[in-house]
């Protein structure tokens, strides 16, 4: 039997143990068992400290990710370092040429001390003075390119030979001498044009009208034979005449000593006249 007073169905029951309540038979509870969550040993309610401790964890990961100052230091496949980092672990020091944020700038390759300097490409001619560039994490030699060559005693165009060519020659110009010496031609000769002549003086050919030995006066020297080319007598001056010329030059015997028969033939024979 129970102690104490009781209660209709419905209303609630209590006695010496504690309270009970319910809504028809069978279906009392007891107050405790209806309180939110379940007490801990120190009288707190709520998850245990595991449940607490893995939320916690989850917390400051998602943190972590999100911070900006846990810094960008990001890596390609290969492991190297592709962003500039700028974490609170980044250490600064001196930048290089090798794809990293070194001095934590947030810059790469940037402020390198070998950029700018000169170098050595190891080309040819006007190639060969280069200069030091940082290109995709490597130092490189970058000289100019070769260009087209030119007459100022340079290898403009790089292949080992300078002012190979002729570079601006060719035209036709006045060497200010006399005679057949002055036509020349334009050459490039030890980094400048000049004006070549295209014959040499010679000697003076007479009867062409030419100044053949480019002393400023044609056919000078020039006199009247002492008799005719198609007569035997003394030898003949070899420029009294063009054909006399002709036959001195191939038969001296007949300018140095007598003009004789074989002289008066080869008037025929060389010079194509006839007695």
């Amino acid at each position: 039997m129970l102690a104490g007073p009781l209660a209709c169905a419905g209303a609630e029951i209590e006695d010496g143990f504690g309270s009970f309540s319910g809504s028809g038979p069978g279906t009392a509870t007891t107050a405790s068992s209806t309180t939110a969550g379940t007490s801990d040993t120190d009288g707190s309610t709520g998850e245990d400290s595991s449940g607490s401790a893995s939320a916690s964890a989850s917390m400051s990961s998602t943190t972590a990710s999100t911070d900006p100052s846990a810094g960008t230091d990001v890596g390609d496949s290969s492991g190297a370092d592709t962003q500039a980092d700028t974490g609170p672990d980044c250490v600064p020091a001196q930048e290089l040429c090798d794809g990293v944020d070194n001095d934590c700038d947030t810059e790469i390759d940037e402020d390198v001390a070998e950029v700018g300097t000169a170098c050595d490409t190891a080309m040819p001619g006007v190639c060969a003075d280069g200069t030091q560039v940082c290109e995709a994490g490597v130092l490189a030699c970058q000289g100019p390119a070769a260009g087209v060559e030119s007459c100022n005693g340079l290898d403009d165009d790089c292949d080992g030979n300078p002012d190979d060519g002729n570079p601006g020659g060719g035209a036709a110009c006045n060497t200010g001498q006399a005679g057949i010496c002055s036509a020349g031609t334009q050459q490039c000769q030890g980094g400048g044009l000049a004006c070549v002549q295209n014959q040499a003086a010679g000697a003076e050919t007479c009867g062409d009208g030419l100044d053949n030995d480019c002393d400023g006066t044609a056919d000078d020297g020039c006199g009247t034979c002492s008799h005719d080319i198609c007569l035997t007598g003394a030898a003949l001056v070899s420029n009294c005449d063009a054909c006399v010329s002709q036959i001195c030059a191939a038969d001296p015997f007949c300018c140095d000593t007598m003009w004789d028969d074989l002289c008066v033939g080869e008037v025929g024979s060389i010079c194509g006249l006839v007695c």
